[in-house]
């Protein structure tokens, strides 16, 4: 399996590396932080070990992959008007498979999803927000209690979606990696990191996504994983 990294069509190499991988939030960009820790973590064996890992438990074929980091991707049509995904790798293999990556050490999944929707509410009627509209998406129309998981969870998952469906592939992944070892943590880490535990799990089970794939009428298979790294 090979993985390729470009940023806007050009190769990563060690002239523009920091450059192509630094995130918007350049107070992140430190050793033992999950930004930089990835962007040095994605060239190593282990890296692909895991990406074809999770290939066989997905049951999805062994492919290359061209990336991104920090790549950019809409949410797609029906989603009310907002701001774009923010993926920290995106990853378009040449089959059938679109991987987006999301990497943590302590971080949050942003904000819960009720805080979400109430600021939305300012502005629109309740019906049409995203969050509202994301919910609906991702559990079949069920109304069911997602206030205090992480709003993050719902706009990666829709936006690995659309990556797919935009590079029409009938495939993805939504892949969380979380580091532990060699990594700086911030205060109270063991609790963020059991929320962000906690948030992921009850995501999956409130929009059936525990131990099976999605399946929508423009993807066939939307799996979500999470895994850690010990880096």
């Amino acid at each position: 399996m090979e993985i390729i990294f470009v940023k806007n069509k050009v190769s990563i190499d060690d002239n523009n590396w920091e450059s192509a991988w630094q995130p918007k939030d350049k107070k992140q960009w430190k050793d033992g932080r999950s930004s930089k820790e990835f962007a040095k973590y994605a060239s190593s064996d282990s890296f692909r070990v895991l990406i074809s890992n999770i290939l066989k438990e997905c049951d999805i074929a062994e492919q290359d992959f061209v990336c991104e980091p920090e790549a950019k991707v809409s949410l797609g049509e029906g989603f009310s008007r907002g701001g774009c995904r923010n993926h920290d790798l995106l990853m378009i293999g040449n089959k059938d498979c679109v991987i987006s990556v999301e990497v943590k050490v302590d971080e949050s999944f942003d904000k819960k999803w009720i805080d979400a929707l109430n600021e939305q509410k300012e502005k629109n009627e309740e019906k049409k927000t995203r969050a509202y509209l994301l919910r609906k998406y991702l559990t079949n129309g069920k109304n069911v209690d997602v206030d205090d998981i992480g709003y993050q969870l719902f706009t990666a998952t829709r936006g690995t979606i659309n990556s797919a469906i935009k590079e029409k592939k009938d495939k993805c992944i939504f892949l969380v990696i979380v580091f532990d070892g060699n990594i700086l943590p911030e205060e109270r880490h063991k609790e963020k990191v059991q929320k962000n535990h906690e948030d992921f799990v009850k995501f999956c089970e409130v929009i059936g996504a525990t131990d099976q794939p999605l399946s929508f009428k423009d993807i066939q298979q939307c799996w979500i994983k999470k895994v850690t790294a010990t880096i």
